[in-house]
């Protein structure tokens, strides 16, 4: 089958859903984001940091490169990635459409529970105008536009029958 790619802004759930997307097809997953942490040994917070996003974007790029030939993973990106690269050899794009609110909420809610610190949501006006900047790429550059509002099962719910493979 060919690679699901979940795209969005960040806090939309592209990670978990991934995750268990993958469960249910039986697929591998991988996150982008995770990968070039794990293939740099640096955070991606280190990288901006010391060697800045054009450099971040440049791992995006070779990412894309490695998977683009590759079938059976869901693949969840990092937020900008869809922004600044032509992922659409990656396989079948899904972008996760979560409300500003909703995602402000998961990402509330991670920093409480996991300490998970999102330091854009540190400004959350900067953090609206680049998600409202951002909606029209990912919507233009997705195969398929999913309610991200919703509860996990619904979400993977609504993907699975727009993908046809309610059989699984």
């Amino acid at each position: 089958m060919k690679n699901i790619v979940l795209i969005g802004f960040m806090g939309s759930g592209k990670s978990t859903i991934a995750s268990v997307l993958s469960n249910r097809l039986n697929m591998a997953h991988i996150d982008s984001d995770t990968y070039i942490e794990e293939e740099t040994h640096m955070s991606i917070i280190d990288i901006f940091k010391f060697k800045g996003e054009d450099y971040f974007r440049f791992l995006e790029s070779k990412f894309i490169q490695s998977f683009c030939n590759t079938s059976d993973y869901v693949i969840s990106t990092g937020g900008g990635m869809p922004i600044f690269n032509d992922i659409e050899d990656l396989g079948i794009i899904i972008y996760l459409d979560a409300t500003f609110n909703v995602i402000r909420n998961r990402i509330e809610q991670a920093n409480i529970d996991q300490g998970n610190k999102r330091p854009l949501f540190d400004d959350i006006q900067k953090a609206y105008s680049l998600y409202n900047d951002r909606q029209s790429i990912y919507k233009a550059k997705s195969n398929y536009c999913i309610n991200a509002n919703q509860n996990l099962d619904m979400i993977i719910d609504d993907i699975l029958n727009t993908l046809d493979l309610n059989y699984i």
